[in-house]
C-alpha cells in the first residue's frame, strides 16, 4: 500500500470519527422538569394534591381514577421532586395507580 492510500484511509477512518462525534453531541436531551412543572398537572385534578401528600404518609386510598392517569403521565423526572428522599413511596404509588 502506497503513501497515498495510507493517507486517504486514514482522512476516511478521522472524517467518520468526527461526524460519529459531531452527531452524538448535537442529540438533544429532554429538558429535567422543574417542581413547577411536576406539580402542575396534579394541582389541576381536584383533591389530587391532598391524595399525593396523603400518599407521602403511607395512605393510598385516596388516589382516585383521575389523579393516577396525572401520575402516570408524569415524567419519571418529577417523582424524586414529589416524593423527596422516599423512592418507594414512588414505587407505592405508580404500583397503586397502575
Amino acid at each position: 500500500m502506497g503513501t497515498k492510500q495510507i493517507v486517504t484511509v486514514m482522512f476516511f477512518f478521522l472524517s467518520v470519527i468526527m461526524a460519529l462525534l459531531c452527531h452524538h453531541q448535537s442529540e438533544a436531551q429532554a429538558p429535567i422538569p422543574t417542581p413547577g412543572d411536576c406539580f402542575s398537572s396534579i394541582k389541576k385534578v381536584k383533591g389530587c394534591a391532598d391524595a399525593v401528600k396523603a400518599a407521602t404518609k403511607g395512605h393510598l386510598l385516596r388516589l382516585v381514577k383521575d389523579c393516577c392517569h396525572v401520575i402516570n403521565d408524569l415524567a419519571d423526572d418529577c417523582f424524586p421532586i414529589i416524593f423527596p428522599g422516599k423512592p418507594y413511596i414512588a414505587a407505592l404509588v405508580k404500583h397503586a395507580c397502575s
